[in-house]
């Protein structure tokens, strides 16, 4: 049995775990549950990450996922710096800050779906409506209708279902993309409209 004493190693803390690894933090605990990585808790109850399991696992990309996550990225900022969203009439109701909250979001849903596609079987309907109350409020917060949040959610599914066709076509044999991407989408595209409806009932 591996030594989890707390001077047996270096910790981590949960945040600092998931951030090295980039992945969500309810990932990480349940890697925890699973084994892939010690742990320990605090007097307080807190769970410390041994560093040394977790850069190893970052060690081991996936990398059709990381190429999926840069390709992402890559388009949310063509998107931008194109114009599409400028060019929309309710994104002049975004000023700086929505524009900041807008971008964080997208990152956010980014990296849970990169979860995601790591583990579907994996529960992941706390994050998927966490991201779409999410969503529901920003749109709330600008002044959006539920259409015009709708058409905002379709433009950053357009730069993500973009990104997966130019993986599909830059790879041969690798792992299927394009089933639980749009699954995932869907889900927190319901998650936003469920979130609105209640808000507003």
């Amino acid at each position: 049995m591996p030594d989890t004493s707390p001077t047996a190693t270096h910790w981590l803390t949960l945040q600092e775990a998931a951030a090295r690894l980039d992945i969500h933090p309810a990932t990480l605990r349940d890697w925890a549950d699973r084994g892939r990585v010690r742990t320990f808790r605090t007097p307080g109850g807190h769970r410390r990450f041994a560093e040394e399991d977790v850069n190893a696992l970052a060690a081991k990309p996936a990398p059709e996922l990381e190429l999926f996550r840069s390709a992402t990225v890559g388009q949310a900022r063509l998107a931008a710096s194109a114009g599409r969203l400028a060019s929309e009439p309710w994104y002049s109701r975004f000023d700086e800050a929505a524009k900041v909250r807008q971008r964080e979001l997208g990152m956010d849903l980014v990296r849970v779906l990169i979860g995601y596609l790591g583990d579907t079987e994996k529960g992941w309907n706390d994050e998927i409506r966490e991201l779409g109350e999410r969503y529901a409020k920003l749109a709330s917060d600008v002044g959006l209708s539920l259409g015009e949040a709708l058409r905002a959610f379709h433009i950053f599914e357009g730069v993500v279902r973009s990104s997966v066709e130019q993986l599909s076509a830059a790879q041969a044999g690798g792992i299927q993309l394009e089933r639980p991407v749009s699954w995932f989408l869907n889900e927190v595209r319901v998650a936003m409209v469920e979130s609105r409806n209640q808000t507003q009932a």
